[in-house]
């Protein structure tokens, strides 16, 4: 089984992408999903969430307000960092286990969404990485429309992760997002052949 790391900063369609992949036969694991699992009410890390901050990131029904945490941990890096280090190892235990299972299963082919994944340092734990890109301005736009957020919102979160060029520097595979959908369809295709057909690009 080959486990393929995807990641990419905030906005430069890294789901979507992953979507594609998952099209075309591959599992798909999405550490953004399971980090969302790992906050459900009355958990280990909703706890210690609600120690922290009270009821100013809860819903009434007891649910974290992800954009009011959000908020929070993207303006001030000693709360992100906190956060960060409740979540990530649920986050990477799980995704361990899932893909134990996928490798039991006899999964050929494993795509491994994760945003942060240089940041984490998982990348090592991957045969290859696939980094999408796209545009500053598409990325700022992308942002908006999907979050709501401001310019300036969406530049704070641009500016916690790593920037692209140096993301791009380390991948294996690079997705150019930054033009039609049709023309992001054809680099996965291409990508995903060059993969199955055994023209691997080994990790870096």
């Amino acid at each position: 089984m080959k486990k393929i790391g995807l990641t990419g900063n905030i906005g430069t369609g890294k789901t979507t992408v992953a979507w594609m992949f998952e099209e075309h036969g591959a599992k798909l694991l999405n550490a953004d999903a399971i980090a969302h699992e790992t906050i459900a009410p009355q958990g280990a890390v909703w706890k210690q969430l609600f120690d922290r901050y009270g009821k100013k990131i809860m819903l009434h029904d007891g649910v974290i307000n992800r954009k009011e945490l959000a908020r929070i941990i993207f303006s001030d890096d000693t709360e992100r960092k906190f956060v960060e280090s409740i979540i990530h190892p649920k986050v990477h235990d799980e995704l361990t286990k899932r893909i134990a299972d996928s490798k039991r299963n006899g999964t050929p082919l494993i795509i491994v969404e994760v945003p942060l994944l240089f940041e984490t340092k998982w990348d090592k734990e991957m045969d290859s990485i696939i980094v999408v890109s796209c545009e500053i301005e598409q990325q700022i736009k992308r942002c908006q429309d999907k979050f709501g957020l401001s310019r300036d919102e969406v530049l704070l979160r641009i500016k916690a992760q790593r920037p692209i060029s140096e993301k791009i520097a380390r991948a294996d595979y690079v997705i150019d997002n930054s033009g039609t959908k049709d023309e992001t369809t054809v680099q996965v295709r291409r990508v995903y052949s060059s993969i199955m057909k055994g023209e691997f690009h080994p990790k870096r």
